[in-house]
């Protein structure tokens, strides 16, 4: 059987993974030809009001949401391109499946429950998918048979014929939510990593800061990064999603903004020169918060 360059190294980075050594080089790769983007994070929250106070705090404009038939709010931190953050309360008691999962998250804690990509073109997702042999469930959304990936999601596009220009304007100076950190166990990242590759995902190792200085393997996707760390970063055992990346502006406005809410990385600063604001999974509901200039 023939091995393709692509298998090779799929393969490369699998069993280095292995040995816990990033299996890339260091390099400053762009964006590559990803089919997918970061789009939205449902942050499940227990009470809606105070979880949007405090983003609010933290400078951002929500939109909001809607009281849905069973029950669920949501108020929403919206970008242009698709990317942000969807704040979800449940109602007390469970009414299906969907507010059942988000009342058990809730009971564990304020935090993440999924990662959403976005792909605007679903056919060739769907022929990506099928062609790597990746099972998966298509309905609303495409999801992934793997129980490993099951905080994973795919939608054609978060944007919607409601959103209005002044959504997209943060006193945060923020202009979109570029990265995602995933804490993983072997398992999940050696599946991820397929994942990413397949949908054409560019990978290098990077020193990256979270806020502490950490090697990790890096996928560049359409509009930002994922960044892979080890499982023993997890907030709450089983989630994965730990902390999220915003670009700004001006970052002298975002620091007067956070104040004395949010912590810098000297270490950051100091190696490269660069500036780097970061708000507490306490304050972000289970979430970091990272805001870095543009």
């Amino acid at each position: 059987m023939e091995v393709t360059p692509l298998v090779s190294f799929i393969l490369f980075l699998l069993i280095s993974s292995a040995f816990c050594t990033p299996a890339v080089a260091d390099s400053e790769s762009p964006s590559g030809p990803s089919i997918i983007g970061i789009d939205h994070i449902p942050v499940a929250v227990g009470d809606l009001d105070r979880a949007s106070e405090s983003y609010r705090a933290f400078g951002f404009t929500l939109k909001p949401g809607r009281l849905h038939s069973d029950g669920i709010r949501n108020n929403h931190v919206k970008f242009e391109d698709g990317s942000g953050i969807e704040l979800i309360s449940p109602p007390a008691s469970p009414v299906d499946e969907v507010t059942a999962d988000y009342i058990g998250r809730i009971a564990e804690g304020d935090g993440p429950a999924y990662l959403s990509f976005h792909a605007r073109d679903t056919e060739k997702l769907v022929s990506v998918l099928q062609a790597a042999s990746i099972d998966f469930k298509q309905n609303d959304f495409i999801k992934l048979e793997d129980p490993g990936l099951n905080f994973l999601f795919f939608d054609q596009d978060n944007r919607s014929p409601t959103d209005r220009p002044e959504h997209f304007v943060h006193s945060n100076a923020a202009v979109a939510m570029t990265g995602v950190w995933l804490a993983l166990d072997e398992p999940t990242r050696q599946s991820l990593t397929k994942l990413l590759l397949t949908l054409g995902a560019v990978a290098n190792s990077q020193t990256v800061f979270v806020p502490a200085a950490t090697k990790a393997v890096v996928f560049s996707v359409q509009n930002g990064r994922i960044v892979l760390l080890s499982e023993s970063r997890q907030l709450i055992s089983g989630r994965p999603i730990i902390g999220v990346e915003f670009e700004v502006r001006n970052f002298t406005a975002t620091a007067q903004c956070l104040g004395s809410r949010a912590i810098s990385s000297p270490a950051h600063s100091e190696s490269s020169g660069e500036e780097r604001l970061f708000i507490p999974p306490a304050g972000g509901h289970g979430l970091w918060l990272e805001f870095h200039k543009k």
